[in-house]
């Protein structure tokens, strides 16, 4: 937390890593809406969405343990898009057969 008078610095490596963090984020959002609006999971890899899902919760952990907690805010909404896309596949993989 910042004491008071202390300003909040954000130097441009914390800006860039922002900026990724987004990026991702919003391409777990596009493929959530696009496995969900096609129920068609053809094509696309249970492990990688794992390896998303762990990578993105272990950065929710490091942004925490920085005190960063708009990056904490973003990676625990994309750990959660992570497990929703790992769900649908599941789901709909079952669905296919």
């Amino acid at each position: 937390m910042l004491e008071e008078g202390e300003k909040l610095e954000i130097d441009i490596w914390q800006m860039m890593g922002s900026l990724a963090a987004l990026a991702f984020t919003i391409g777990f959002v596009d493929q959530l809406r696009i496995t969900f609006k096609t129920r068609n999971v053809e094509g696309v890899s249970l492990l990688q969405w794992i390896v998303f899902a762990a990578a993105s919760s272990t950065f929710t952990a490091y942004y925490a343990h920085l005190d960063q907690w708009v990056m904490v805010a973003v990676s625990v909404f994309g750990t959660l898009c992570c497990l929703s896309i790992i769900g649908m596949i599941l789901r709909f993989r079952r669905v296919a057969e």
